[in-house]
């Protein structure tokens, strides 16, 4: 799986299928459906996918282990985003689970990926996320793992794990250089979550290929203050 530069990728919390896709026809390239700290669930995975429609769909799966690589892999996801990964022994399980024997260890059970008419045996693409400072100690084994795809910054999980906030302080000259250092490292692309449009020329500049939109859980709640202060009387 390539992620081509430039790439803006959508952020799905909610996961109702309407509300997916809405953000699938906004005109992004991409679909992240977020069910680590989104509400998605198992159950809500399918329709999700399905709204998503031609747009390619990546889900961040609940943690690093085969059964929920499977699941979205299996219902028609183009490929997975696996959170917390510390180590090359870490990222050679997630790609492991990706793929099907000898490559892998992932078993066989298409299911939605043969009645749409997709590769049955095509491994699903593997996004590692790259979010404590133990996988940034340990990314160039990571990189070299046969079968990770592409990098993703969690920006906020990096920012806390290097001893500063929750909100990445893009305005820190360290903690710049610490993104920076990542994607440094590597010729894969490498994305991050881009919680304020108004970030994007600094993460570009950082080096990052690809970026997500704000959830959009965040959009709807800033659209709505938006246009409550202009319907109110006097702007409150």
């Amino acid at each position: 799986m390539r992620i081509d530069d430039g790439v803006v990728a959508g952020w799905c919390a909610l996961g109702g299928p309407s509300t997916v896709e809405i953000v699938a026809r906004s005109g992004v390239d991409l679909v992240c459906l977020d069910t680590q700290h989104g509400l998605l669930d198992d159950h809500d995975l399918l329709p999700a996918i399905q709204a998503c429609g031609p747009v390619p769909a990546l889900v961040r799966v609940s943690h690093n282990g085969p059964e929920p690589i499977a699941s979205a892999l299996d219902r028609g996801a183009a490929g997975v985003i696996v959170p917390l990964v510390n180590s090359a022994a870490e990222a050679a399980a997630a790609t492991a689970a990706c793929a099907y024997p000898p490559a892998g260890t992932r078993s066989f059970g298409p299911t939605r990926v043969g009645w749409t008419g997709g590769d049955v045996l095509a491994p699903g693409g593997c996004v590692i996320m790259i979010e404590t400072m133990a996988a940034v100690a340990d990314l160039a084994a990571i990189v070299a793992v046969p079968g990770v795809d592409a990098l993703f910054v969690g920006p906020s999980d990096l920012s806390l794990g290097s001893g500063r906030a929750a909100v990445p302080p893009l305005d820190d000259a360290g903690y710049r250089d610490l993104l920076r250092s990542v994607t440094a490292a590597t010729a894969l692309p490498v994305g991050v979550f881009c919680g304020d449009p108004a970030w994007a020329p600094v993460y570009r500049d950082l080096g990052f290929t690809w970026l997500t939109l704000p959830a959009e859980a965040t959009l709807l709640q800033q659209g709505l203050a938006a246009a409550l202060g202009r319907v109110r009387p006097g702007g409150r």
